[in-house]
């Protein structure tokens, strides 16, 4: 009799053991929101407000954001890093000199992290400090 029991939570912990961390962190409060972009920082410092645009996180992973052209894909966040590998599928408009084009600057792998309301993103490969989202309406 314990036998059977002692196999049964043998492969219970078994099972566990294979399913993905959960997230925990900022990491755990970004699937299923979408965020709209209020302000940009450059690494000179300067602050911009931002033309309209958004980031959306699908609850298992999916992406969409939309600046100039509409972009989808994936993402991976763990604790505070963001990973948005590409290649991304992205409408192909011909975006107004100096409009800005979110999808490249939230490429590769970034640091994001919560300031009160606000979601801050650091990419690491971008002409961009800071990005700093608030939930969208």
């Amino acid at each position: 009799m314990r036998r059977p029991l002692l196999l049964a939570a043998f492969g219970i912990a078994a099972l566990a053991a294979c399913s993905p961390p959960v997230p925990v962190g900022v990491a755990a409060e970004v699937p299923g929101t979408t965020w709209s972009l209020e302000r940009i920082v450059t690494a000179d410092g300067e602050i911009a407000r931002a033309e309209p645009a958004e980031i959306s996180f699908g609850p298992q992973g999916s992406l969409a954001i939309q600046s100039c052209n509409a972009c989808s894909g994936r993402y991976a966040a763990s604790d505070s890093l963001l990973t948005i590998e590409g290649p991304l599928a992205c409408t192909k408009k011909a975006c107004p000199a100096g409009a800005l084009e979110l999808e490249r600057h939230v490429m590769g792998t970034s640091v994001m992290r919560r300031d009160g309301l606000y979601l801050t993103v650091l990419p690491a490969d971008s002409t961009v400090a800071q990005l700093l989202f608030v939930p969208a309406q």
